[in-house]
């Protein structure tokens, strides 16, 4: 065995000793890359291609490969449509030598994103705010079909039949400032006067004009009246004696028991809103409520309004409705 190690080393040692002996001209040369071209059968790249550099206009060249993050800032509110998009982006980059890796350089943003991208980033894909008194102007441009006159009526539109009526002073912080009395909304009898504001007349024209007639339609020969159980009232929530202020109190909120249909027949909350030949209408009723008015409160809100639908137009926080 050792005999045999012995003339292995001899034989690396003489291999190494020719090579050290031979001068650079007798070492073998490397092959021209013409001739390395000539025997590739599968012409594939001998050497992988230097990526294309892409120059901003800092003036510096910047590998494409070299980047890696991009981070675009962009700002979205609840207005944003057509809104500025912040035009700059922070581009991390490996410089090519001399520049320093890691280095980070500002850019524009139409230098990294193509212009039709950018020009879709620019627009914030949530809907644009409603602009303010949007709802009364679209009110007012359907009320101008109806064949009532402004006289005789409050509020602004033609389909909401009643008359104005001094300061309501209430107790506390009970009160309305600009009341009115209004017996009739869009044709439809109330069937007691409602002492409310405004703001809650105009939401009972819509309810009424946009959503009652319609879903009641032929039913009984359609909509007669509104049976209207409550209006202006000061007192707490559910008639508690301590809590918070009912809006009713404010002028802002109506309650319904029912509605009496043409052929003398009423759809009751009470005793139809479980049944099978009122409920669904009554269901769509209380329904197409939550929209016109802020707060919708039915049957299945609470013991308290099982006899009647509640609908006020307070303000909630985040703008949104609360209906049940």
């Amino acid at each position: 065995m050792a005999q045999w190690r012995i003339a292995l080393t001899a034989c690396v040692v003489l291999i190494a000793g020719t090579a050290l002996a031979q001068t650079p001209e007798q070492r073998p040369r490397m092959r021209p890359l013409e001739l390395a071209e000539r025997f590739n059968p599968t012409a594939a790249p001998m050497a992988a291609p230097r990526p294309k550099l892409r120059r901003f206009d800092t003036g510096r060249s910047v590998s494409s490969v070299a980047v890696q993050k991009v981070v675009l800032e962009q700002t979205i509110t609840e207005d944003v449509v057509a809104q500025k998009l912040t035009k700059a982006a922070i581009v991390t980059t490996g410089m090519d030598a001399g520049d320093g890796i890691g280095e980070s350089v500002t850019v524009s943003v139409r230098q990294i994103v193509p212009d039709d991208l950018l020009d879709g980033l620019a627009v914030s894909p949530r809907p644009q705010a409603r602009p303010e008194g949007f709802q009364l102007a679209m009110a007012k441009r359907k009320d101008r079909n109806q064949k009532y006159s402004l006289k005789g009526s409050v509020c602004g539109l033609r389909g909401i039949r009643g008359y104005s009526v001094k300061r309501v002073r209430g107790k506390g912080a009970c009160g309305i400032a600009k009341p009115v009395k209004v017996s009739e909304i869009d044709g439809i009898k109330l069937t007691r006067e409602a002492l409310i504001g405004c703001d809650a007349a105009r939401a009972l024209y819509r309810w009424v004009h946009d959503s009652a007639k319609p879903t009641v339609g032929t039913k009984g020969g359609g909509l007669a009246s509104i049976q209207l159980i409550a209006s202006y009232s000061c007192r707490n929530r559910n008639s508690a004696k301590r809590g918070k202020l009912s809006e009713h109190a404010k002028g802002n909120a109506v309650d319904i028991a029912g509605f009496v249909l043409k052929n003398g027949t009423t759809m009751s909350v009470l005793r139809g809103w479980r049944s099978g030949e009122d409920g669904p209408t009554l269901k769509r009723l209380h329904k197409t409520a939550c929209g016109p008015f802020r707060t919708v409160l039915g049957p299945k809100a609470n013991r308290f309004h099982q006899d009647h639908f509640h609908f006020d137009v307070a303000q909630h926080r985040g703008g949104g409705a609360y209906c049940r």
